[in-house]
């Protein structure tokens, strides 16, 4: 059970009032539309309006656009949303990860070439400086997988690096950086774990096959890390963790195995009991088909 009062909701007495006022007064159709971010595939004004009144999103990712459109744009949906929406955004590298016109700061890897974890705050704060300034209010980073595969298909740049220590410091910084600025939240991903297998989530499963005390010392430690300093939500990737998996159900077969996003003893057992994570839970994109094959 989620806990609005602690970290890193910290909600007052009247913030949970209204939450569960809020909660109260909704129909079955606008509580099952808050569990979905949808892909906005139009800016026009009567897509938006429809997008928010017909489906009651909870969240959206938007299509690349100048600064001027995505302003405008969070502008008409969240005047038009019966309840706030969380407006999402992608500055793994910089604020071009939220507008076309905005700031390309530099990869994750490049930043980790440096060994200067300053520069993980300071990516952090500009590039979410910028993407608050149009109206988001949370960024799928930073990317904390590990690169232990050079094979890898996914990770390439987009990791601090393949050592556990470096990671967890230099995610840790641009958390930091990202909540200088009121307000902002950060979805760390992609839990359990990516950078280890040759295989592409967005096209097969793709397992992380560490031991349970492997996981523990470095990708635990990474998000452990991000837990103990306030991560407001974590995405879940289409990843099995077959060590893990099976620590909390030992009967579980090879053809029940699930990734993340769909395991229950990845996300309940693991994330939720072991990590004590009390924050949102995001999944990687519905259509991958890491997900869809299961």
């Amino acid at each position: 059970m989620v806990d609005m009062k602690a970290k890193p909701f910290y909600l007052s007495d009247e913030d949970c009032k209204w939450v569960e006022d809020t909660i109260a007064g909704m129909t079955v159709d606008e509580k099952i539309g808050q569990l979905f971010f949808n892909m906005g595939s139009s800016r026009t004004e009567d897509y938006l309006k429809m997008t928010v009144n017909d489906y009651h999103i909870g969240g959206i990712r938007y299509n690349p656009g100048t600064a001027d459109e995505v302003h405008e744009q969070n502008r008409i949906l969240q005047e038009n949303s019966k309840i706030p929406l969380i407006i999402a955004c992608n500055t793994e590298n910089g604020g071009d990860g939220a507008c076309v016109d905005g700031t390309a700061i530099g990869s994750q890897t490049k930043i980790g070439a440096t060994g200067n974890v300053d520069y993980a705050y300071q990516l952090g704060y500009m590039a979410n400086r910028e993407a608050a300034a149009i109206g988001c209010n949370l960024s799928f980073a930073p990317v904390s997988d590990i690169m232990y595969n050079w094979e890898n298909p996914v990770i390439g740049l987009r990791t601090y690096g393949n050592d556990p220590e470096q990671v967890a410091a230099m995610t840790k910084a641009y958390l930091d950086g990202a909540h200088a600025n009121p307000g902002f939240c950060c979805a760390a991903k992609h839990f359990p774990g990516d950078g280890l297998d040759f295989r592409d989530q967005h096209v097969a499963n793709s397992v992380n096959t560490m031991s349970c005390e492997e996981w523990d010392a470095t990708f635990g430690m990474v998000y452990q890390n991000l837990i103990d300093n306030g991560l407001d939500a974590i995405m879940a990737g289409h990843i099995m963790q077959p060590a893990y998996a099976r620590h909390f159900n030992p009967e579980l077969t090879d053809d029940e195995m699930m990734p993340a996003t769909l395991s229950p003893e990845l996300i309940t057992g693991l994330l939720r009991g072991k990590l004590g994570f009390n924050g949102m839970v995001l999944t990687d994109a519905s259509h991958m088909v890491g997900l869809t094959c299961r």
